[in-house]
């Protein structure tokens, strides 16, 4: 026991001696004016890293603090990308009221069209099948049926072929399943319209009328259609199904599928 306390001793009396003897190698170097060299080199030595961690750190500020700016600004030009979408929305929305109302404006202004004689309604392209919706009350004395003439932008697109509640369904002269119509060229040569389920047909002319492709092309009238209807013009012309006839391929510049209006009328 005795040895324990005097070893504990003795280290003590060790470090005390260690901790005198260096005070006293300081106040001679202090003395000999030799610790302000070494102070002035671990000072040059620690200057360079201490400025290099403070342009760091700044550094490390600053790009957090533009991390954040173009954040803010990524979330803005976000919301922009959507306002933009938005009123480009909008605007497409004017763009389309504006054209249907000035299609409105000219059939209802159009010298040889009796308004009793014409319903006015919006294709309905959602369905397997061409069709216009059918106001619930008609102030108008057309009876909608099948054989009617549909127009579209006064152009004769189709017929109107059956009715289901307040739906008038649609063959266009393209389909081949589309009633017959009958037509002519400007310069009166008849025949027959009918589609081929991509084109629209003027069949049945005889081998020895005179047709020229840009002739226009009207119908002739008859049950549901009237005379003078415009329907196209000649973009060529082939041979018939026999010796005796050729066939003329009608060109249409509007399509039932592309108009906000079209008209049902006699």
């Amino acid at each position: 026991m005795l040895f324990l306390i005097s070893s504990a001793i003795r280290t003590k009396l060790q470090r005390s001696l260690v901790i005198i003897l260096m005070i006293a190698i300081l106040f001679f170097l202090e003395a000999l004016n030799i610790t302000q060299p070494i102070t002035n080199l671990g000072a040059s030595a620690i200057t360079p890293i201490v400025q290099f961690n403070v342009r760091f750190a700044s550094n490390l500020y600053q790009f957090f603090s533009q991390l954040r700016t173009w954040q803010s600004t990524a979330r803005r030009v976000q919301d922009l990308e959507i306002k933009l979408a938005h009123t480009s929305a909008q605007l497409s929305q004017l763009e389309f009221l504006q054209k249907e109302n000035q299609q409105l404006h000219e059939m209802l202004g159009s010298v040889d069209r009796d308004s009793d004689k014409v319903i006015i309604s919006r294709p309905i392209l959602s369905m397997a099948q061409p069709a216009v919706g059918l106001p619930i009350s008609l102030e108008t004395d057309l009876e909608v049926r099948p054989g009617l003439a549909v127009l579209a932008e006064n152009t004769l697109v189709g017929v109107v072929t059956s009715m289901n509640n307040n739906v008038a369904y649609i063959g266009l002269l393209w389909q081949k399943d589309t009633p017959l119509v009958l037509a002519q060229t400007q310069d009166g040569v008849q025949g027959i319209l009918i589609g081929d389920g991509r084109r629209v047909l003027l069949t049945e002319i005889p081998v020895d009328q005179e047709v020229e492709v840009g002739q226009r092309v009207v119908t002739t009238g008859q049950e549901g259609i009237a005379q003078g209807l415009y329907v196209g013009e000649i973009r060529s012309i082939r041979s018939g199904y026999s010796s005796a006839v050729k066939t003329a391929i009608i060109e249409q510049f509007v399509s039932f599928y592309e108009v906000s209006l079209v008209e049902i009328r006699t």
